[in-house]
């Protein structure tokens, strides 16, 4: 998904290319903020609480099952602003909010790998940039009603270098 991103917008691409480490960072994570390959995190409350919202009130209790919907929480304007759907990987968050929202979940059930993904991602998009694809084909977008996510498939593209670039990440 960051690779289709990247090379359907030329000025993010840009930025990517032309950005250190932090700022390749920041675009990856606020890509995987707006397009998180898990939409709904569910989770078994463990101790009695009360979410407001508003005028309205919910008391959960333990064992209540909660659905995290993590599209809407990562797009919420409230947090990320009027333009959360947009990509802008300077968006101030408030404090306490990461930024890639609730896309590797939170708290205790935090992904311990997140550093680690958005690394690999990061190595392996700047190799691969460098050697200057171009989509062939699109990808077929689809449906994963397990973990109510997106997939892709048949994503094609051509590399119009032949010999990799000496790339230091």
């Amino acid at each position: 998904m960051a690779l289709w991103h990247l090379l359907e917008d030329p000025g993010l691409r840009a930025d990517y290319q032309a950005g250190d480490e932090t700022a390749r960072f920041a675009i990856l994570e606020e890509l995987v903020r707006v397009e998180p390959v898990v939409g709904h995190l569910y989770r078994r409350v463990s101790e009695a609480f009360t979410i407001r919202d508003g005028e309205q009130e919910w008391d959960l209790t333990p064992g209540d099952l909660v659905d995290l919907r993590v599209r809407d929480t990562n797009t919420d304007a409230e947090v990320f602003g009027d333009d959360a759907m947009s990509i802008c990987p300077v968006r101030h968050v408030p404090r306490g909010v990461h930024a890639a929202g609730l896309s590797f979940g939170d708290g205790a059930h935090r992904c311990p790998g997140q550093p680690l993904a958005i690394m690999e991602t990061e190595v392996l998009l700047t190799r691969l940039l460098v050697q200057d694809p171009v989509i062939v084909r699109s990808p077929t977008l689809g449906w994963d009603d397990l973990v109510a996510g997106y997939t892709l498939r048949d994503f094609r593209v051509r590399l119009r270098r032949d010999q990799p670039s000496a790339v230091t990440p």
